[in-house]
């Protein structure tokens, strides 16, 4: 994709990684940094630098009457901006849309916020706990800091290319609530949330040395799971919270490799339930970002 030129001024997780992709896709992306730099740096600097590779990196006081300047003139030159400023700050530090679309009035301006139009504070956790992600103990991965750079990085990839200037703002809580929407849905048709640990068909079973879990959605996934078990009276109880006992009873007498090998030969969506130490063995991060930022035009 060849892109703009993008102004980033964001910090932590959600900004940067929209700036990322966008700096993946084609895009010009300058890192407007501050005198004490991105707190990223410092909680993780492996993710830092995943952040922000093929970015330009500059560092300013938006404090100082000198610092706004300089930004305004990246502004002037730029095709879109992303922020991750509560309003009143990036009011009180000049950087609002209602500044940079007089600097620049064909800016795109996408705005990351908490709650749309609101100046409360908030991050991943909190946004997860308002739209019904909680359930006992606190959310892993940051589901919605992904989620929400993913959202403002194609705000301005299909602003750009559709030549539409203005503001866009990105409530973290919308997004985390959209994360939620099959949920809401199930909700309205069937009074209940179907996929989050009650029916037997989608959920988490131990087995002799570990756990793996099940996402037999479909009813044909769901039948061979029952026969590969050894248990083809579970057929009809797809819907029945009580027969997810009965599964276990059988999963737990078989160890997971056999369980998945099995799994694998009658194609029933059956996968191991790993640790992140488990996976991180496995995983290039230096790859894990890259990977979406490759389109290959001959398949």
């Amino acid at each position: 994709m060849a892109g703009g030129r993008v102004v980033e001024l964001a910090t932590l997780y959600p900004g940067p990684l929209a700036g990322r992709l966008l700096a993946g896709w084609g895009f010009e992306v300058v890192k407007v940094e501050p005198p004490g730099g991105d707190p990223m740096k410092s909680f993780s600097p492996l993710l830092y630098r995943l952040l922000n590779e093929g970015k330009r990196r500059v560092v300013v006081d938006l404090k100082s009457e000198e610092g706004r300047r300089i930004l305004y003139d990246m502004v002037r030159g730029a095709d879109a901006v992303i922020t991750s400023f509560r309003p009143q700050a990036a009011e009180r530090l000049g950087v609002s849309y209602r500044v940079l679309s007089a600097v620049n009035p064909s800016i795109i301006y996408v705005a990351i916020t908490g709650y749309e139009s609101s100046n409360a504070p908030g991050h991943d956790i909190n946004f997860a706990a308002v739209a019904g992600h909680i359930r006992d103990s606190v959310p892993t991965p940051q589901s919605i800091d992904v989620a929400t750079g993913l959202v403002a990085a194609f705000a301005v990839a299909a602003s750009v290319a559709l030549g539409r200037a203005g503001y866009f703002e990105v409530p973290m809580e919308r997004v985390a609530l959209l994360l939620n929407l099959l949920n809401f849905a199930n909700i309205g048709d069937v009074g209940e949330p179907r996929l989050t640990g009650s029916y037997p068909f989608y959920n988490i079973y131990r087995c002799a040395d570990g756990k793996v879990a099940l996402g037999a959605v479909e009813p044909k996934f769901w039948e061979r799971f029952c026969m590969l078990i050894g248990r083809p009276d579970l057929i009809n109880r797809i819907l029945d919270p009580g027969a997810v006992t009965e599964v276990e009873k059988e999963t737990s007498r078989i160890k997971c490799g056999e369980l998945l090998n099995r799994a694998a030969e009658l194609d029933v969506p059956l996968a191991p339930v790993l640790s992140l130490e488990e996976v991180a063995k496995r995983v290039d991060l230096d790859k894990l970002i890259s990977a979406f930022l490759k389109v290959n035009f001959e398949k």
